[in-house]
């Protein structure tokens, strides 16, 4: 299994309910977006998206691609020195993601709803 060390993974309703996307695109796009928010970007690799998925690494191959091509990712190569061979494929989100994926974690959400609408029920409570 990939080394990853995952316990889960939220997709925000706007990806979600994203009718341009398949299911495989919006899971591995969610992915990508999660896994970019310390660095900018994501260096996970083919082969750990097929483990995570239970896809072919081809497949994850189109998929990613496809995102590109959809103008949801930016795919940038880095290659070995002196060498055709790449060294690290960052993936990184074009800016097209709902502010609750970047940079705060979905527990920080959470915890700011929860206490939204903990003082507004405080607050109609006081109302009647």
């Amino acid at each position: 299994m990939s080394n990853l060390n995952l316990k889960g993974l939220w997709v925000p309703i706007e990806i979600l309910t994203d009718k341009n996307l398949s299911n495989k695109e919006k899971h591995i796009y969610s992915h990508v977006i999660f896994l970019s928010q310390e660095k900018q970007y994501c260096f996970c690799t083919n082969k750990t998206i097929s483990e995570l998925l239970n896809i072919s690494v081809t497949q994850v191959s189109k998929l990613v691609n496809s995102l590109k091509t959809k103008g949801y990712i930016n795919i940038e190569m880095i290659y070995k020195e002196n060498s055709k061979e790449v060294d690290i494929r960052k993936l990184m989100e074009i800016g097209t993601v709902p502010f609750s994926m970047k940079r705060t974690s979905f527990m920080s959400n959470i915890a700011m709803e929860s206490n939204c609408n903990i003082r507004l029920f405080m607050l109609l409570y006081k109302l009647q």
